[in-house]
This record gives C-alpha cells, sequence and structure tokens, in this order.
C-alpha cells in the first residue's frame, strides 16, 4: 500500500472513530508501529487528526469539510495551503481592509482566519462565499457573479466588469504554475479577463501559491513578475528558488506548514 494511500485510510478511520490506538491501526493497517507512528505525525502537522498519547484523535470540525471537488480535507498539500492561508490572514490583511481573494482552494484558505470586525472581501469563488459565512458574520462579503465553473470559480464577462468597478487595498490570487522564464501561468483563456481586472483594480498584488506549483508552467501567462507585489508560499520551496524569485522584484514570504495545529 502506497503511503498516501494509507494516509487517506487513517484519516478516514480517525474522523469515523474518532479515538484509536495506535495499535489497532497497526493490526488494521498491517504495518509497523514505527510507520504508524511517522504517519500520524504527518498528518498532525497536516492538520488533519490530533496526536494523543498511544493514539490519534479527530481534529474539530474542519471548515473545508465540505462537498464538492474544491474539498481541501484530503488534498496532499492541506497543510502547505492552510499555513499559507493562516500567514497571510495574520501578517497581510489588515482591519478595515477592502481585499479582493480569487476563487481557488490556497486563496480561500485564508478566510477561515480572517476574523477582523471591519474587512470587506470581493470575490468571485464559491468556496470562499461559503467559508466566510460559516467563520466571520461580522465581514461585509461582495460576490461578482457570473458563468459558475468546475472549479467553483465564477467567471465571465460580468465577472470582469464586477471587479472593474471595485477598488481595493490588495489582491490575493493564485496560479497554476510559476517559473522564472514564464512567470505565474494558468490553464483556462477564458478566466484570463476576470484575473487581469482583478489585478488592475488592486493597489497591491499578493500570490499565494503552494510549493508544488514552483517550477510548473501551465498554458499561457496570466502575470508578469512586474504585475506582483508579494508572493506567500510554503517552507518547500528551494533557496535558489527564492534568490531567482527575489532578484526579479518579488517579496517572497515563506509560511511553515509544520507549525500548523
Amino acid at each position: 500500500m502506497l503511503k498516501d494511500e494509507r494516509k487517506r485510510i487513517l484519516v478516514d478511520i480517525i474522523k469515523n472513530e474518532k479515538v484509536v490506538a495506535i495499535a489497532d491501526l497497526c493490526d488494521r493497517l498491517g504495518v509497523s508501529h514505527m510507520t504508524i507512528w511517522r504517519d500520524l505525525g504527518d498528518l498532525a502537522n497536516e492538520g488533519l487528526i490530533e496526536r494523543i498519547r498511544g493514539g490519534a484523535k479527530a481534529c474539530q470540525q474542519d471548515p473545508f469539510d465540505i462537498p464538492g471537488n474544491f474539498n481541501l480535507v484530503h488534498d496532499p498539500k492541506a497543510g502547505h495551503k492552510k499555513a499559507i492561508g493562516q500567514f497571510v490572514a495574520k501578517n497581510l490583511v489588515s482591519d478595515g481592509d477592502f481585499i479582493t481573494i480569487e476563487a481557488g482552494t490556497t486563496t480561500s484558505s485564508m478566510v477561515p482566519h480572517l476574523q477582523m470586525e471591519n474587512l470587506t472581501i470581493l470575490t468571485n469563488g464559491l468556496l470562499t462565499s461559503l467559508l466566510a459565512y460559516q467563520t466571520n458574520p461580522n465581514l461585509t462579503l461582495m460576490c461578482s457573479g457570473g458563468i459558475l465553473i468546475e472549479t467553483g470559480a465564477f467567471t465571465g464577462p460580468q465577472t470582469a466588469e464586477f471587479f472593474n468597478g471595485h477598488r481595493v487595498h490588495k489582491a490575493f490570487l493564485g496560479a497554476s504554475g510559476l517559473t522564472i522564464n514564464d512567470g505565474f501561468t494558468d490553464p483556462t483563456p477564458l478566466y484570463l479577463p476576470t484575473k487581469k481586472a482583478m489585478m488592475a483594480n488592486a493597489d497591491q498584488v499578493i500570490m499565494m501559491l503552494d510549493s508544488s506549483k514552483i517550477g510548473v508552467r501551465s498554458l499561457l501567462q496570466v502575470a508578469r513578475f512586474n504585475d506582483i507585489n508579494k508572493l506567500v508560499t510554503d517552507a518547500d520551496i528551494s533557496s535558489e528558488m527564492v534568490t531567482a524569485l527575489e532578484s526579479k522584484g518579488i517579496d517572497v514570504h515563506i509560511a511553515n506548514f509544520q507549525t500548523i495545529p
């Protein structure tokens, strides 16, 4: 059994049974105590379970545990994305801000940590809207409308027009790839006007990418380096890439996913 498959099984068992002993997990999966112990450590660092003496227990209800193909619960990069989101919410958002949050699992991971009393969010993300509604009733939420696509994003002329009509302090965006030669890239040409409108109407543009996207090139360039003020990624980025990005004028921030409970 592959490690990723075993970890998915462990999460399901712990989530369903709430508290499970290591010895029981060893018997059920047919692996050693040390293997389970390491797997539980990984899952705890990713925020998917809680370690206890002699076993593990389920975390409190995860706001990302919702139906749909943008569910983060079984995402292998969930811990990295949540760490990025927590870092952004605590360090790059201020009370009184008007912000754009683009649709996406990495960008929306900041929403549960936004507990300001005076914050306005503009978004084209269904997941972002759901999380904001669940976790912070005090914020002002403005949804773009448009055509809802399979990723949970609204797009189309109506969406671009919405973002062209509103000025924000900061826009938090994602991308499918980032390379030194190509900048930030995405796979969907029809989505490009929406992203361009978000960037054009923000005082600062902040990219949020987990490290698995770095070194990857997608179909078309959506942002050049001089379009972006900051990049927030996780601690798995190489020091060489950080140096290369900083030479392009990007302010790189690194979130340590191992600090997420």
